[in-house]
């Protein structure tokens, strides 16, 4: 310990606060002042490769167990709080007469440059995208030997022929394709690096990494199939691909890393990365990448300013209550308690400085800060809440205040209450203990 300068720290930590300090606490949220303090205290990385959303809500999320078919104008205002929030590729299904109605309602509305089909490799589908006049189309197949189980008289030739024609067909009618690899990360590299480059010499443009099951790794160190950096790399290395893309699964509870490990591998080897995710994770079985998740960790972590964060919550609301979907209240970024407050000891560091508990301003994603006052609260928790209610700030030493602590300490101390204060009860509590509310 005799060694380590104290002072010299404590000078530092003195500095390091007063820089944050003038920055936070301010009158309303300001974009400009954040920035800076981002930058100061997470100091993000460079990033020197442009990443890519194409969100498959409309597709992948939609194939989730148990949700609503949306409506006509909902899959239109999704779509549409989508590209307002800065999503540049918008996958989705062909088949049913809602997804047709859905189709031309978007296409009507400007969005046609942005949608993309899902098909398989069978040219009745690319008829289909052509029909409903798609620009670009997805052309999913398996390339693990496990999936191939489903076709057991076809030769591995016959299914890469297959593919190939498919894609050739898309390209001559004079479509944008990009070639999903299925279960990739189960797949046999050498049959996977032939699979790439023929569809690569037919004429797509991206190959889509697809971590079927979950079952990838973002381990750097982690050899093929299921490494994903080194995937990217053999697939830059030993392919013909233009452009590479990845879609996680989340049955590992992985999904996320596993796409900013792809971001992160395709750094400085391609100008561009895709990244195919579904808002709130929506998905078959375990879901996907959520892609709130991915623009927030490119935002925080790369300082990645390319999208408008303000509609995120609002778009969570809306897919929930369209899609018939319960959104978990503690869902990162836009779960109803990613802003909550009942903790005494987090009371204290917010009341001090929100940024003790807090990564980054509930204002920023559409959010707002909330105080629940429950039997740990506290003194900083109520005059919290108290402040919240009446807005504006209340001095420590006001009697009333004291007062109030009193009336809400006796609630949870003599009648063994379980369960927080509501907003109606603490305000009449509040008017008890002499403020006007």
């Amino acid at each position: 310990m005799g060694s380590v300068d104290f002072a010299a720290l404590e000078k530092a930590r003195r500095e390091y606060l007063e820089k944050i300090m003038k920055l936070f606490p301010y009158d309303g949220f300001n974009l400009e002042k954040w920035e800076e303090l981002k930058r100061l205290v997470y100091k993000p990385l460079p990033l020197n490769v442009d990443v890519i959303v194409d969100d498959c809500t409309l597709r992948e999320g939609l194939q989730m167990a148990g949700l609503l078919t949306p409506r006509p104008e909902e899959y239109l205002k999704i779509a549409l709080m989508l590209r307002d929030i800065g999503v540049e590729r918008l996958e989705t299904l062909i088949y049913a007469k809602s997804d047709k109605e859905s189709i031309k309602l978007m296409q009507d509305h400007g969005l046609g440059e942005m949608l993309a089909a899902w098909c398989r490799a069978d040219k009745r589908d690319i008829d289909e995208a052509i029909r409903l006049d798609f620009k670009q189309v997805g052309i999913s197949h398996p390339v693990s030997y496990i999936h191939f189980s489903k076709w057991p008289s076809m030769n591995l030739e016959d299914l890469v022929d297959r593919v190939v024609d498919a894609v050739s067909y898309a390209v001559d009618h004079g479509m944008r394709v990009f070639v999903h690899g299925e279960d990739s990360t189960r797949a046999d590299w050498e049959f996977e690096k032939a699979f790439i480059n023929a569809v690569a010499e037919a004429g797509a443009e991206v190959y889509r990494i697809c971590d079927t099951i979950g079952c990838g790794l973002s381990d750097s160190r982690a050899p093929l199939p299921r490494g994903i950096p080194e995937k990217v790399k053999r697939i830059k290395r030993e392919t013909k691909i233009p452009y590479i893309e990845i879609h996680a699964h989340d049955d590992l509870g992985n999904a996320v890393e596993n796409t900013m490990a792809t971001i992160r591998a395709a750094d400085g080897l391609y100008d561009k990365v895709y990244v195919s995710t579904t808002f709130l994770g929506l998905g078959d079985r375990a879901g996907n990448a959520e892609t709130e998740k991915i623009i927030m960790n490119c935002y925080m972590h790369y300082d990645l300013r390319k999208w408008n964060l303000k509609p995120l919550r609002q778009l969570a609301l809306y897919i929930a209550s369209s899609l018939g979907y319960h959104l978990p209240v503690n869902k990162a970024i836009v779960g109803d308690a990613a802003f909550a407050h009942e903790s005494g000891i987090h009371l204290h560091g917010i009341s001090k400085l929100p940024l003790t508990y807090e990564t980054f301003p509930p204002e920023l994603v559409g959010q707002k800060r909330s105080i629940v006052i429950g039997r740990r609260s506290g003194k900083h928790g109520i005059k919290l809440k108290l402040e919240e209610v009446l807005g504006r700030k209340v001095d420590d030493n006001d009697p009333r205040l004291m007062n109030l602590i009193e009336l809400i300490s006796y609630e949870f101390s003599t009648r063994d209450r379980r369960y927080p204060i509501g907003e109606q009860e603490f305000k009449l509590l509040a008017r008890r203990a002499g403020f006007e509310t």
